[in-house]
């Protein structure tokens, strides 16, 4: 059969062929998107592991959990070595035995990691259990962006990949709330149970058309691209696409040492500033002490409600980024989330620098959290602040509002854009490998944030690191005006 050789003219695709076709694929990547759910419950299962250890430390045996604080934070960050190990390991996978193959492999180490916790007796179990958790995550984030980006239109694509990460946020968001209710076993086990079930949702999806072509697999690729574009498309024009923009055989690629050619280094160096600016503005440091920095506030909410309002926030942002990333494109959609960010990190440097110069030393100290109760917080402020009757509320209020729209702005863009970009700029024969190799750059960053946050806390105060996290913000606005590529509505070879 001769694949370039050109078909008779097709009618026009309707409105509704176009509809359905976008629902076929909407479809397709949310039966590959629910191992999301379950990575979103591992990335929070400390927060219920935290609350329900400080009631009772029992484990499913009925035997006794003994953790010290120091180990609640290695149970915490070991995942993010767990989520280097999968980021390098899907790199190769995803070149060697296809995407559909990655994607169920990608539950394995979840579903032993979260049994070993499950059954977990002692400290080591867990801690190895995390370690396999965040394997597992590592893998599905790469995984699972870039089989979306191959088999999702150019029109869609964008808000396809976002709500993949909104469901993330969403698994987030419900291992909170069940977490009120189930131990820290028992939502394991729910993990296990959903990656099961992701399982076996993934043995029915088709392998990527772009990875079938490029490994020279035409017939199969034909196949795919028809059920995916409908009977109205230029499948083979399609194929002969895919082939040209990959001039080499997958196969035949040197791995990651081909990110080192001029053609794909510039690629890594973008994406390397904008990792830069996704960890230095704040965006991590935010979400994993979000609980103790609203508390500074004064506002005495309960900790897993505190983290749940803030998690929701991310996904309500994720949401409207799923709307608004086609249609506005990602730099535009990039500039307005920092620019939220900015504002908002700004705004709350600027109140409390404000507020502190006007008020003395001794009652601009940010008051210990108080007993979950709005009339003994009213009172106490009044009795600090008897003759400022608008100073009181703005002071609850103003900080916190801030806090919200810099986690609504970090949710409707950057946090989702930094890991899809790289599946957009990098051609199939490279895409995994530049995907893993920007996320493992994004990690390292990230950790650095991390580890730095306290230091800058003490040496900038925390008015200083509003300020520093707003001034970020502000110079990532220049640098996606400048430097990043648009890739809205093109086409990924």
């Amino acid at each position: 059969m001769d694949l370039t050789t050109e078909e008779s003219p097709k009618a026009e695709e309707t409105r509704t062929s176009r509809l359905l076709r976008y629902a076929r694929q909407f479809v397709i990547v949310l039966s590959a998107g629910l191992i999301s759910v379950p990575s979103g419950m591992m990335q929070l299962w400390p927060n219920v592991l935290a609350s329900h250890y400080a009631k009772s430390n029992g484990t499913i045996f009925g035997t006794e959990l003994e953790v010290s604080l120091w180990e609640i934070d290695l149970i915490s960050s070991v995942t993010q070595i767990g989520r280097i190990v999968g980021y390098l390991t899907a790199g190769h996978l995803l070149g060697t035995i296809g995407r559909k193959w990655s994607l169920l492999v990608t539950g394995v180490p979840g579903i032993v990691g979260s049994t070993l916790i499950t059954v977990s007796v002692n400290i080591y179990m867990i801690v190895v259990g995390r370690l396999l958790n965040g394997i597992t995550i590592g893998l599905s984030l790469i995984s699972l962006f870039v089989y979306a980006a191959e088999v999702s239109d150019a029109e869609i694509r964008g808000a396809l990949i976002s709500m993949c990460n909104a469901l993330m946020h969403l698994g987030g968001i419900s291992n909170l709330a069940l977490g009120i209710s189930f131990t820290w076993y028992y939502m394991s086990l729910i993990c296990v149970g959903l990656l099961l079930v992701h399982i076996l949702l993934v043995c029915a999806l088709d392998e990527s058309p772009s990875f079938l072509a490029v490994t020279s697999r035409d017939e199969d690729a034909l196949r795919v691209l028809r059920k995916l574009k409908g009977p109205h498309a230029d499948i083979h024009g399609e194929l002969d696409y895919l082939k040209k923009r990959n001039h080499q055989k997958l196969g035949d690629s040197r791995g990651f040492r081909a990110l080192l050619d001029r053609e794909h280094l510039p690629t890594v160096g973008l994406m390397t500033g904008i990792f830069f600016i996704y960890g230095f503005s704040g965006s991590q440091v935010f979400r994993i002490n979000a609980t103790r920095q609203i508390q500074q506030l004064g506002l005495g909410l309960d900790e897993q409600v505190t983290t749940i309002i803030v998690i929701s926030l991310y996904f309500v942002g994720n949401l409207s980024m799923a709307f608004l990333t086609d249609f506005l494109g990602r730099r535009r959609c990039m500039m307005m989330s920092l620019a939220i960010v900015a504002a908002s990190y700004l705004s709350i440097g600027a109140f409390m620098f404000f507020l502190e110069e006007e008020m003395p030393p001794n009652e601009m100290q940010l008051r210990e959290p108080l007993a979950f109760s709005y009339e003994v917080l009213n009172a106490t402020l009044t009795e600090v602040f008897p003759d400022s009757s608008s100073i009181i509320p703005m002071k609850t209020w103003f900080p916190m509002l801030c806090l919200m729209c810099a986690a609504f702005g970090y949710g409707s863009g950057i946090s989702t854009l930094a890991s899809m970009l790289p599946t957009e700029l990098f051609p199939t024969s490279i895409r995994p490998q530049g995907t893993s190799a920007c996320l493992v750059i994004g990690s390292v960053l990230v950790f650095i944030s991390l580890q730095c946050y306290s230091a800058m806390l003490t040496t900038l105060t925390q008015v200083g690191l509003y300020l520093f996290y707003g001034s970020v913000s502000l110079m990532g606005i220049v640098y996606s005006y400048f430097l990043l590529v648009e890739t809205s509505r093109e086409k990924v070879g």
